[in-house]
């Protein structure tokens, strides 16, 4: 009695500690659920980049693992400087994009953004170029993700109008989140940034924006809308609701200081 009770323990510690570490392995894995997009090294350190999902136009979220080659520790303290640039024979030009803050996350992921405004094509490719500079060490790494693939989406607009002094101004606009709509309540995020040059894109902040999402085919919108608010880095969060399965389009209206600027619109088919 007594051997067949301890032998029932003995199972039950060793299936708790197998559990155990099947949930440490897990739990110490930030990027398991993370699409790898590549690997670059230079100089003793190693730049591991990963993303949500594959690279597509529109916003894009970057996750940057650093790794010191000599001690195979995770680097929590860096600055990272991106540089992405799509190259078109002789003509390039660069993207709106948000650098990782100098401290990494609690996974020790440095989390970044770029919003791609054009897919990867057989004349043009986009690289992302990386300046780091370790904290622990005191060092500049460069290294270059080259050839990614962004592949196309109907989420990117250009907002055309022309300021006071008769100039044209063009606002970059990307509908993000709603890849998979369902009936009911929808949250997405805008993302607004000027074309100021072919390398330069800075966000716009503070816009009044509304939503009308309509269904033609019939005849109805619907209630309950959010409008996006500004939140950070040029997004702007909202939610729209689909009452029903169908065709839809969603005008996108924006004004700057009570001035209306212009208006995009979505097609939506789900």
């Amino acid at each position: 009695m007594k051997t067949s009770t301890f032998l029932s323990l003995l199972t039950l510690a060793i299936f708790f500690l197998a559990s155990c570490e099947d949930t440490n392995t897990t739990e110490n894995n930030p990027t398991e659920k993370l699409i790898s997009i590549g690997s670059e090294s230079n100089d003793g350190l190693t730049v591991d980049l990963f993303s949500d999902d594959s690279l597509i136009v529109g916003l894009n979220t970057l996750y940057f693992q650093l790794t010191d080659d000599a001690t195979g520790t995770t680097i929590t303290e860096a600055h990272i400087a991106q540089k992405p640039r799509m190259y078109m024979d002789s003509i390039k030009h660069s993207c709106p994009y948000t650098d990782p803050s100098m401290i990494a996350n609690n996974d020790d992921l440095f989390v970044g953004e770029a919003v791609f405004i054009m897919a990867s094509r057989m004349m043009g490719a986009w690289d992302d170029t990386l300046s780091v500079h370790n904290e622990d060490t005191n060092t500049m790494h460069q290294v270059v993700f080259s050839g990614l693939s962004v592949s196309e989406t109907n989420m990117k607009k250009n907002l055309v109008f022309f300021d006071a002094d008769s100039n044209q101004v063009i606002y970059i606009v990307t509908l993000n989140g709603l890849s998979s709509p369902e009936v009911g309540s929808n949250d997405f995020t805008l993302t607004v940034h000027k074309k100021q040059s072919m390398m330069s894109f800075p966000e716009v902040a503070d816009l009044g924006i509304t939503i009308t999402p309509q269904m033609p085919d019939m005849g109805h919108g619907s209630t309950g809308n959010v409008d996006p608010v500004y939140v950070q880095n040029g997004k702007y969060d909202g939610t729209v609701v689909f009452n029903m399965t169908g065709y839809w389009i969603i005008d996108i209206t924006f004004s700057e200081e009570g001035e209306h600027l212009g208006s995009v619109q979505y097609d939506i088919n789900f």
